[in-house]
Protein backbone atom coordinates (compact mmCIF):
# COMPACT_ATOMS: atom_id res chain seq x y z
CA UNK A 1 0.00 0.00 0.00
CA UNK A 2 2.78 2.44 0.93
CA UNK A 3 4.62 1.72 -2.33
CA UNK A 4 1.51 2.48 -4.36
CA UNK A 5 0.84 5.70 -2.45
CA UNK A 6 4.43 6.87 -2.91
CA UNK A 7 4.35 6.05 -6.64
CA UNK A 8 0.99 7.81 -6.97
CA UNK A 9 2.35 10.97 -5.31
CA UNK A 10 5.43 10.97 -7.53
CA UNK A 11 3.30 10.41 -10.63
CA UNK A 12 0.93 13.27 -9.78
CA UNK A 13 3.81 15.69 -9.16
CA UNK A 14 5.50 14.66 -12.41
CA UNK A 15 2.24 14.79 -14.39
CA UNK A 16 1.49 18.30 -13.13
CA UNK A 17 4.98 19.44 -14.08
CA UNK A 18 4.77 18.02 -17.61
CA UNK A 19 1.23 19.32 -18.10
CA UNK A 20 2.33 22.86 -17.26
CA UNK A 21 5.48 22.50 -19.35
CA UNK A 22 3.52 21.22 -22.36
CA UNK A 23 0.98 24.01 -22.17
CA UNK A 24 3.69 26.69 -22.12
CA UNK A 25 2.31 28.37 -19.01
CA UNK A 26 5.71 29.90 -18.38
CA UNK A 27 9.02 30.11 -20.17
CA UNK A 28 9.46 27.29 -22.63
CA UNK A 29 12.65 25.31 -22.67
CA UNK A 30 13.86 24.73 -26.21
CA UNK A 31 16.12 22.19 -27.88
CA UNK A 32 16.90 20.28 -24.72
CA UNK A 33 17.24 16.51 -24.88
CA UNK A 34 16.35 14.25 -21.97
CA UNK A 35 20.07 13.71 -21.30
CA UNK A 36 20.69 17.47 -21.24
CA UNK A 37 17.75 17.97 -18.87
CA UNK A 38 19.19 15.29 -16.59
CA UNK A 39 22.54 17.07 -16.71
CA UNK A 40 20.92 20.38 -15.76
CA UNK A 41 19.00 18.80 -12.90
CA UNK A 42 22.13 17.15 -11.54
CA UNK A 43 24.05 20.44 -11.70
CA UNK A 44 21.19 22.03 -9.77
CA UNK A 45 21.02 19.17 -7.22
CA UNK A 46 24.80 19.04 -6.68
CA UNK A 47 24.86 22.81 -6.08
CA UNK A 48 27.70 24.24 -8.16
CA UNK A 49 29.69 21.13 -9.04
CA UNK A 50 32.96 21.17 -10.96
CA UNK A 51 33.29 19.64 -14.41
CA UNK A 52 35.02 16.66 -12.80
CA UNK A 53 32.27 16.13 -10.23
CA UNK A 54 29.65 16.09 -12.97
CA UNK A 55 31.68 13.65 -15.08
CA UNK A 56 32.17 11.43 -12.05
CA UNK A 57 28.47 11.51 -11.17
CA UNK A 58 27.47 10.34 -14.66
CA UNK A 59 30.49 8.05 -14.92
CA UNK A 60 31.52 9.63 -18.23
CA UNK A 61 34.84 10.94 -19.50
CA UNK A 62 35.94 14.51 -18.84
CA UNK A 63 35.82 15.39 -22.59
CA UNK A 64 32.27 13.99 -22.84
CA UNK A 65 31.19 16.04 -19.81
CA UNK A 66 32.89 19.15 -21.22
CA UNK A 67 31.09 18.70 -24.55
CA UNK A 68 27.69 18.44 -22.84
CA UNK A 69 28.42 21.37 -20.53
CA UNK A 70 29.56 23.63 -23.37
CA UNK A 71 26.36 22.89 -25.31
CA UNK A 72 24.25 23.87 -22.31
CA UNK A 73 26.30 27.02 -21.72
CA UNK A 74 25.81 27.99 -25.37
CA UNK A 75 22.04 27.42 -25.04
CA UNK A 76 21.98 29.67 -21.96
CA UNK A 77 21.02 27.10 -19.33
CA UNK A 78 24.38 26.85 -17.54
CA UNK A 79 27.11 29.25 -16.55
CA UNK A 80 30.61 28.52 -15.34
CA UNK A 81 32.82 30.49 -13.00
CA UNK A 82 36.36 30.13 -11.71
CA UNK A 83 37.41 29.10 -8.25
CA UNK A 84 38.84 32.18 -6.55
CA UNK A 85 42.00 30.38 -5.42
CA UNK A 86 42.63 27.94 -8.28
CA UNK A 87 41.76 29.56 -11.61
CA UNK A 88 42.01 26.17 -13.36
CA UNK A 89 38.88 24.94 -11.56
CA UNK A 90 35.45 25.86 -12.94
CA UNK A 91 32.16 25.52 -11.11
CA UNK A 92 28.84 25.10 -12.86
CA UNK A 93 25.56 26.79 -12.05
CA UNK A 94 22.15 26.68 -13.70
CA UNK A 95 20.82 29.99 -15.01
CA UNK A 96 17.55 31.79 -14.37
CA UNK A 97 16.46 30.59 -17.82
CA UNK A 98 16.56 27.02 -16.48
CA UNK A 99 15.07 27.91 -13.09
CA UNK A 100 12.09 29.68 -14.66
CA UNK A 101 11.22 26.39 -16.33
CA UNK A 102 12.22 24.11 -13.50
CA UNK A 103 10.09 25.86 -10.87
CA UNK A 104 6.81 25.16 -12.67
CA UNK A 105 5.64 22.91 -9.83
CA UNK A 106 6.40 25.34 -7.00
CA UNK A 107 2.87 26.79 -6.78
CA UNK A 108 1.35 23.33 -7.06
CA UNK A 109 3.50 22.00 -4.22
CA UNK A 110 2.88 25.11 -2.10
CA UNK A 111 -0.89 24.60 -2.53
CA UNK A 112 -0.60 20.94 -1.51
CA UNK A 113 1.35 21.89 1.63
CA UNK A 114 -1.10 24.68 2.46
CA UNK A 115 -4.07 22.31 2.14
CA UNK A 116 -2.24 19.68 4.17
CA UNK A 117 -1.69 22.18 6.98
CA UNK A 118 -5.42 22.95 7.01
CA UNK A 119 -6.35 19.27 7.32
CA UNK A 120 -3.72 18.12 9.82
CA UNK A 121 -2.86 19.03 13.36
CA UNK A 122 0.47 20.64 14.24
CA UNK A 123 1.61 17.32 15.73
CA UNK A 124 0.68 15.44 12.55
CA UNK A 125 2.58 17.98 10.45
CA UNK A 126 5.61 17.66 12.73
CA UNK A 127 5.52 13.85 12.39
CA UNK A 128 5.08 14.14 8.62
CA UNK A 129 8.11 16.42 8.44
CA UNK A 130 10.16 13.94 10.49
CA UNK A 131 9.05 11.12 8.19
CA UNK A 132 10.00 13.11 5.09
CA UNK A 133 13.45 13.80 6.56
CA UNK A 134 13.95 10.07 7.11
CA UNK A 135 12.68 9.30 3.61
CA UNK A 136 15.00 11.89 2.09
CA UNK A 137 17.98 10.51 4.00
CA UNK A 138 17.17 6.96 2.92
CA UNK A 139 16.75 8.02 -0.70
CA UNK A 140 20.24 9.54 -0.73
CA UNK A 141 22.00 6.44 0.67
Amino acid sequence: MLNELFEDLYMKLAMNFYKKAAHGQTVEIENISAVEMACLEVVYFLNKPTYSELAEFFNISQPNATYRINKLIKKGYLTKFNDEKDKRVYYLQVTDKFMDYYCLNDNYINNIISNLKKRCTAEEMEQFEKTLKILTKEAME
